[in-house]
C-alpha cells in the first residue's frame, strides 16, 4: 500500500509537471497521423501489435565476472538470460586517451558513444556540455557529419512515435536527449525508478530511456571490485528495479498485443582505485542483455577481443618493404631475380592480402570527400588500392592493379563495395595468375638525331623485349570473391615492367585519422577461391597452416610483450615472420636457386624541410597500440556482435521499425555512395541482388519468435 500511494504521489506529480512545462522536463506533443488516429487503437486485433523498446543503462557498472557475480544467481536479470541475446563482457568505444582528457563525473564521451551509436571521432563529443567539437580541414571538401542521439532518428522517421528519455543528467538530457517527447531529469535513482513506472502506466512510449547512477557512485566510492560492499548493494538494487520495471511492462493493459524488447547496459567499468575514463580494460568494461520473453533461441555473444594489442597505422605513416637490387649493395653481383614480390621472381603469380579496421575522416565519415586511387599497398608494377570515384559506380572498393601499364584490374569498376566504411576488421584479397607467358622483342626503328652544334648521332634498330601472355585477377573481399565469372586479360606490355624493381610500400594516405592493420601476407601462388576463404580473416597463421610454406611476406602489427621484437624490432621494423625465402638468381651468367634474407617493414613518418616533404623513421614515442573488438566476420555470425557502445542504437531502431540511417558523400555527384551512419552496421554490396543490403540482422533473427500468438 505505501508503495502504491508512493507511486500514484508521482503519477500525479509527473502529470502536472508535464502541463506546467517545469524546467527539468520538456515533452513535444506531434499531431497524430489521419491513418493511425482513424485506426483500431484498442489493440484488439493482430494488425495493430506494436513493437516497444525498455532501455535502462546502469552507469558505470561495468562488465565481467564483476557484473555477472554482483546480479543474484536467482535475481531478476540472471532469469532473462534463457529468453536473451547478451555478453557479459564487451567495450566501452575508443576515446583519446592522454593527460589532456579528464573523464566528467558521469563519463560523458561514454555516454554519447552509447546514445549515438558512434565512436568518439564520429560523434565529435569530448565533455559534458555535449557539443559535438567543429574544426575545418581543407583536404576535405565536404561539410562535417553531424551524429546526433538516437531519438533524432525515431523523429526523421516518424513524428508520431512517442519516446520517453528520464537520467539524472540534466545537459545531456538537453543536447543530446532533447528530441525525445518527454525527457525528465531526476535527482534519485528512487525518482527515476518512479517517474518511469508512473509513465509506462499512463503513455504508450515505443522507445523509453532511463539511467541510473548510484553503482557508479558506489564505485567511485569503493572502486570497481567484488569486495566493494557497497557496488554489490547498489547491482542488488538494480536487479529488484529491473523487476519492478518488467512487471510494469506486463501489467500494461494492452500488453498481449505488444513486444517489448527490454535492453540492459552499462556503459563503462573502472578500475579497483575507484578511478575511470581512460583506455585500459578494466575501464571500458561493459555489459549488455537483449530480453524478449518469447525468444526461443538464446545467445551469449562473446566473440572476445584481438589476442594482441594493435598497432595504430597513424594516417601520415608509411611503411617501406625493400625489394630492389640496387637499394641492397651486398647483392649488387645479382643481374636479375633480387626482387622477392615480383611476378617475374615468382614464376608468374601471386596473393596480396591485408586485414585492417578502418577509422573516421576529419570529417567524421567513412566516406571521406575522395578515395578515388587511393593506394593501400604498392609496388612499382602492382597496387592495392581504395576505390572511390563516386562519379563512376565503382565506389570504395578494395581492387588490386597489376601491371598498370595495361590497366589490369580485376574486372570490380562496375560492383559497389562499402568496403572499409565501418570499424570492424576486414580482410582484402587480390590474386594474379599469369599464363601462356613468353617474352619476345619488338625491332624498333630509331631516326638520326642532329644535336645543338650540329653533330648528327646516326640512326638504328632498337631492341624492345615484351612479354604476351594471359593474366588472370581476382579481387575478394571478406574471402568472398567480386567477380562472379572468370576475367582473363590478354597482356602486351615492356618486359621490364615484369621484372618490378621497386620497394613494397604500405601507404597512409586515406585521410583517415588511422587505421589499424592487423596483418600483411604475400603468397608465392595463387590462392584457389576456397583457399582465400578460408585464410581471410584468419590471424596468427603458424607453420602448421598447410599454406604456411607458401608465404614470403608476413607482417603482424601487434605489441611485443615482456621486452621481446617478435613483431616491433628496434621501434620501427615491423618483423616479416618469414625469415628467408629460396629465390631464383642469376650469378655471372649462371642461374640457380639461393636462400636469401626477407626485409621488415621500415615505419617512416613525414618531416618537412625547407618546403620540402621527407620521411624519416619513427620514434618509440611515435608507437600506440589499441586493444580492438573482435570482429572478423565469421566471428561475428557465428557469435553475433560483441557488446560495444555502438551496439545498442541500431538494435533499438531496427526493433521498433526504424530504417536504419544512411549517409552519402557530396551530393554533388550523381554517384553518390551511401553507408551506415551507425558504426554497428555493416552496409555492403549485394552482388545477387545487385544493390546495398544490411549483411546481417544486428542481433539475429528474431522474426519467428514474433509470431507466437499464432502458435497459441
Amino acid at each position: 500500500m505505501k508503495n502504491m500511494k508512493a507511486q500514484m504521489i508521482v503519477k500525479i506529480s509527473c502529470l502536472a509537471m508535464m502541463l506546467l512545462g517545469n524546467i527539468l522536463t520538456s515533452c513535444t506533443k506531434y499531431d497524430t497521423p489521419l491513418s493511425v488516429e482513424e485506426g483500431d487503437t484498442t489493440g484488439e486485433g493482430r494488425l495493430n501489435i506494436k513493437r516497444n523498446v525498455l532501455w535502462v543503462n546502469i552507469e558505470g557498472a561495468g562488465g565481467g565476472d564483476l557484473v555477472k557475480n554482483a546480479f543474484p544467481d536467482d535475481g531478476v536479470v540472471k532469469g532473462l538470460l534463457p529468453h536473451s541475446r547478451y555478453a557479459w563482457s564487451g567495450l566501452e568505444l575508443e576515446h583519446a586517451d592522454d593527460i589532456s582528457y579528464a573523464p566528467t563525473e558521469e563519463h560523458a564521451v561514454a555516454c554519447a558513444s552509447l546514445l549515438t551509436g558512434n565512436m568518439p571521432a564520429r560523434h565529435g563529443i569530448l565533455d559534458n556540455t555535449y557539443i559535438s567539437e567543429q574544426y575545418y580541414d581543407p583536404n576535405t571538401l565536404e561539410s562535417i557529419k553531424e551524429y546526433p542521439g538516437f531519438f533524432q532518428y525515431i523523429v526523421d522517421y516518424d513524428k508520431s512515435m512517442s519516446t520517453l528519455a528520464v537520467t539524472p543528467w540534466e545537459t545531456q538530457n538537453k543536447k543530446l536527449l532533447s528530441q525525445a517527447t518527454c525527457v525528465v531529469t531526476t535527482s534519485t535513482d528512487e525518482e527515476t525508478l518512479n517517474t518511469v513506472l508512473t509513465q509506462l502506466d499512463v503513455e504508450n512510449y515505443r522507445a523509453t530511456y532511463l539511467s541510473f547512477r548510484s553503482v557508479l557512485d558506489a564505485a567511485k566510492l569503493g572502486g570497481w571490485q567484488s569486495s566493494n560492499a557497497g557496488y554489490v548493494d547498489a547491482m542488488r538494487k538494480m536487479d529488484d528495479y529491473i523487476g519492478q520495471l518488467l512487471d510494469a511492462v506486463k501489467a500494461r493493459p494492452n500488453y498481449y498485443y505488444e513486444d517489448w524488447l527490454i535492453v540492459i547496459t552499462s556503459n563503462h567499468g573502472g578500475k579497483a582505485d575507484g578511478t575511470y575514463g581512460g583506455m585500459s580494460l578494466e575501464e571500458r568494461n561493459m555489459f549488455g542483455i537483449f530480453y524478449y520473453e518469447h525468444l526461443s533461441h538464446p545467445l551469449e555473444m562473446n566473440p572476445g577481443l584481438i589476442e594482441d594489442e594493435v598497432m595504430r597505422f597513424d594516417k601520415q605513416f608509411q611503411g617501406e618493404v625493400i625489394d630492389s637490387i640496387t637499394r641492397t649493395s651486398d647483392l649488387k653481383n645479382i643481374k636479375t631475380m633480387r626482387q622477392v614480390y615480383s611476378l617475374d621472381s615468382l614464376n608468374g603469380e601471386m596473393t596480396v592480402e591485408y586485414i585492417m579496421a578502418a577509422r573516421p575522416a576529419e570529417n567524421r565519415s567513412y566516406v571521406t570527400h575522395s578515395h578515388n586511387q587511393t593506394k593501400v599497398m604498392v609496388k612499382g608494377r602492382w597496387t592495392m588500392r581504395i576505390e572511390h570515384d563516386r562519379s563512376k559506380g565503382y565506389n570504395a572498393s578494395p581492387i588490386g592493379y597489376f601491371y598498370e601499364w595495361g590497366n589490369f584490374s580485376d574486372g570490380t569498376w562496375t560492383q559497389t563495395n562499402a568496403g572499409f566504411l565501418n570499424p570492424m576488421i576486414h580482410t582484402a584479397t587480390t590474386t594474379v595468375k599469369v599464363s601462356n607467358s613468353e617474352g619476345y622483342t619488338v625491332d624498333e626503328k630509331v631516326d638520326e638525331k642532329p644535336d645543338q652544334w650540329g653533330n648528327i648521332t646516326p640512326g638504328y634498330t632498337k631492341k624492345n623485349y615484351r612479354r604476351r601472355g594471359n593474366i588472370e585477377i581476382y579481387s575478394y573481399y571478406d574471402g568472398v570473391k567480386k567477380l562472379a565469372s572468370t576475367k582473363v586479360n590478354s597482356m602486351d606490355g615492356v618486359s621490364s615492367d615484369y621484372v618490378d624493381n621497386a620497394n613494397l610500400i604500405l601507404k597512409g594516405e586515406m585521410y583517415n585519422t588511422c587505421r589499424y592493420f592487423l596483418e600483411v601476407r604475400i603468397w608465392n601462388r595463387a590462392l584457389t577461391e576456397a583457399e582465400v576463404k578460408a585464410y581471410s580473416n584468419k590471424l596468427k597463421l603458424t607453420e602448421a597452416d598447410p599454406l604456411y610454406k607458401n608465404l614470403i611476406g608476413y607482417w603482424q602489427f601487434y605489441k611485443d610483450k615482456n621486452g621481446e621484437e617478435k613483431y616491433l624490432k628496434d621501434d620501427s621494423l615491423v618483423v616479416n615472420q618469414i625469415k628467408t625465402v629460396m629465390k631464383r638468381v642469376n650469378r655471372n651468367g649462371v642461374e640457380q636457386i639461393e636462400e636469401i634474407a626477407t626485409e621488415p617493414i621500415r615505419l617512416r613518418k613525414p618531416s618537412v624541410q625547407n618546403g620540402k616533404t621527407y620521411y624519416t623513421h619513427i620514434d618509440k614515442e611515435d608507437v600506440s597500440y589499441m586493444t580492438l573488438l573482435n570482429t572478423l566476420p565469421q566471428t561475428v555470425e557465428s557469435k553475433g556482435r560483441l557488446m560495444d557502445s555502438s551496439l545498442p542504437v541500431p538494435a533499438i531502431l531496427e526493433w521498433i521499425g526504424v530504417t536504419l540511417p544512411l549517409e552519402t558523400t557530396s551530393a554533388n555527384y550523381a554517384g553518390a555512395f551511401r553507408t551506415s551512419k551507425l558504426d554497428a552496421v555493416s552496409y555492403t554490396w549485394n552482388p545477387l541482388l545487385s544493390r546495398s543490403t544490411w549483411t546481417q540482422t544486428v542481433l539475429g533473427d528474431y522474426t519467428n519468435d514474433l509470431e507466437w500468438r499464432d502458435r497459441e
